[in-house]
């Protein structure tokens, strides 16, 4: 493909990049090692935090904390031991430091608390009658997983901050790492911190779930950093709400979005995540692009729809299938012409919740096809595995693009299909997508849970007429072109800057 150019820095932007040391952690890193015969081989970070944050890597060489999770990974820390190693690719360097977590430590950290039990909280998934039952093993999982595991993180990004020659600026990402802040807090009074949450944020009401004291520590921590970023005004408000709500002695301006806790001023900010359209492109008209569409050809049917998401519950991918098959049952005159194309990509299969829900969603499949389907027509076509370029290739050919979340901090895909179509192809869009909240008005919006609104909305966008689609296309698409990747990073960069301006002068 060739080396992506990447759209320019703002000038201020580039001498904060130039003057400071961006220190960035998460969960996963932009690369793991696997250790082979010569020595060891790298892959590419999966996953959309890492895609959205490598980005900040195509403009200044970060450090890069993150946990090891490889043997490999592992093997690495033990031999360069609080020595960053130097990792390239097409576009990037990364400086990489690996935070080796002890294996039950992580799995504590990993699959109790952080996954399920919080990023179900973030995403409003718990069936609250029943569940979570929060219990001895949760409370072990939280005292010997989730808090070691972060101070650990704390503990690398604390090495990296006293050795740096440059004044360190620190970017926290997503909810592994809540409690990070308030453990570097403790040591480093004045180093700019930010944390960016990739997720939603619930309301306090929902929050309490959690008990007391996690829901606490959480909120304390967070009010530690300078700028707590979120995709949407609804996250960042929920936020404020839970300072005021869970911890004493704090003043929140909801004009301004900031909290004084502590005599510390922590400002909420709204940076919604978004692409490289340009890169996207690129990899939508390439040759292994090509290659794919020749593959689904007979896959299409005369018309599309399509979605492409990971098999987990809060994707609503469930009565997506349900609202097809409703559609079609209102209309029989769409069998045999109007299919739908689905890429799901399995997520999290080791935690039972999602085994479920991938079970399910594949017997959704089969039913809509035994009642729909005939000898030589199916009407579902479910791609399971993780493609990206195919997918890609598949958004140039949709109709109709359905993404109805129950609730998502962004959901990139669509904005990758907005800018990619080349059919004038419709969006229905959940309002519980943080996507909905940038690009209303909505011609098809729905409501997460409305099956029959949602079947409407389908067919509505099967049937508009072009000039709509066009129209609708054309604001979609200048919408994700003029708050790209590279706006998303000059906002949160732009802010910091004026933060540590504002404390040069004293103010």
């Amino acid at each position: 493909m060739g080396q992506q150019t990447m759209p320019a820095l703002e000038p201020s932007v580039s001498t904060l990049l130039e003057d400071h040391q961006l220190i960035l952690a998460s969960n996963r890193g932009p690369f793991q090692f696997h250790e082979t015969e010569d020595g060891y081989q790298t892959k590419r970070g999966a996953g959309g935090v890492v895609t959205a944050v490598r980005s900040i890597s195509q403009y200044v060489s970060p450090i890069w904390v993150a946990a090891a999770m490889t043997p490999g990974d592992r093997r690495i820390a033990e031999e360069t031991g609080e020595e960053s190693i130097e990792v390239e690719d097409a576009s990037s360097t990364f400086h990489l430091r690996f935070a080796s977590l002890d294996p039950e430590v992580y799995r504590k950290y990993y699959n109790v608390i952080s996954n399920p039990l919080l990023w179900f909280v973030l995403h409003y998934m718990w069936d609250t009658p029943r569940e979570p039952r929060i219990g001895a093993s949760e409370w072990d999982a939280w005292h010997n997983g989730y808090v070691p595991a972060n101070r650990q993180f704390a503990e690398v990004i604390a090495q990296e901050i006293r050795k740096s020659p440059k004044s360190p600026v620190v970017l926290l990402q997503d909810y592994h790492l809540c409690l990070v802040a308030k453990y570097l807090r403790e040591e480093f009074g004045d180093v700019p911190i930010q944390f960016f949450l990739h997720t939603p944020f619930p309301g306090s009401d929902y929050l309490r779930i959690l008990p007391e004291q996690m829901r606490r520590e959480i909120v304390i921590s967070l009010l530690s950093c300078d700028i707590v970023g979120f995709q949407t005004n609804r996250s960042a408000i929920n936020f404020l709400r839970s300072a005021a709500s869970f911890v004493e002695g704090v003043r929140v301006d909801y004009d301004t979005g900031v909290v004084e806790y502590d005599g510390r001023l922590t400002a909420a900010r709204i940076y919604p995540i978004s692409i490289d359209p340009a890169h996207v492109r690129r990899l939508a008209y390439s040759e292994q692009a090509e290659r794919e569409l020749r593959f689904l050809q007979p896959f299409f049917g005369e018309r599309n729809i399509l979605r492409v998401d990971r098999i987990e519950p809060s994707k609503n991918i469930l009565r997506g299938f349900e609202a097809y098959g409703l559609m079609l049952r209102k209309h029989r005159e769409l069998i045999g012409k109007v299919k739908f194309i689905a890429f799901l990509v399995p997520s999290r299969s080791s935690i039972p919740e999602y085994e479920r829900y991938q079970e399910e969603v594949l017997a959704a499949v089969g039913k809509v096809n035994l009642q729909h389907g005939t000898d030589y027509w199916r009407p579902v076509e479910a791609f399971i595995g993780d493609n990206y370029v195919r997918a890609l290739a598949a958004m140039r050919k949709y109709d109709v693009l359905l993404v109805n979340p129950v609730i998502d901090g962004m959901n990139l895909v669509a904005k990758e299909g907005v800018v990619v179509n080349e059919r004038a192809g419709t969006l229905v869009l959940s309002d519980g997508a943080g996507a909905f909240e940038q690009f209303a008005p909505m011609p098809l919006w729905v409501s997460a849970a409305d099956v029959q609104g949602t079947a409407e909305a389908l067919y509505q966008g099967l049937t508009m007429s072009e000039e709509r689609r066009v129209a609708m296309q054309d604001r979609l698409r200048s919408c994700v072109e003029s708050e790209d990747v590279a706006y998303w990073l000059n906002s949160q960069l732009r802010d910091i800057e004026l933060l540590i301006e504002e404390r040069r002068r004293g103010g």
